[in-house]
């Protein structure tokens, strides 16, 4: 990871009192990248924490969102961009909203993203 330990905690609070991260979870991994929404680019921040994946990104968070490992039911690489995606970045994250059931996906440009999608992997149990 090559955030230094005063940007974990710093992070680590500011996660906490959003409430996207319980009071004992702690960050592991972190990447940036952007999330995709309807041909719309954010800027921002992947955390791994111990329980779940985290984006953190834009000037008011709309797009910010933290889902818990278990509930990441399937990984897909993808491309990424405006109308023609053809840039070779993407990872589709498909999970379930545990509160309506109702399938979510999260379409996330990363840099090296055959790592990131295999440490997902690994946390998600796929």
């Amino acid at each position: 990871m090559k955030l230094d330990a005063a940007a974990v905690n710093k992070w680590e609070t500011s996660l906490k009192e959003a409430e996207y991260m319980s009071a004992d979870d702690h960050i592991v991994e972190h990447t940036k990248g952007d999330l995709w929404e309807f041909m719309s680019q954010t800027r921002g921040n992947f955390f791994f924490t111990n329980e779940k994946f985290i984006f953190a990104g834009g000037l008011l968070g709309a797009s910010n969102f933290a889902v818990k490992y278990s509930d990441i039911k399937e990984l897909k690489l993808v491309n990424v961009g405006g109308l023609i995606p053809i840039i070779p970045t993407g990872i589709m994250v498909i999970c379930q909203n545990p509160e309506n059931g109702k399938t979510v996906k999260h379409k996330c440009s990363v840099m090296k993203r055959k790592e990131w999608i295999e440490y997902l992997r690994g946390k998600a149990r796929l």
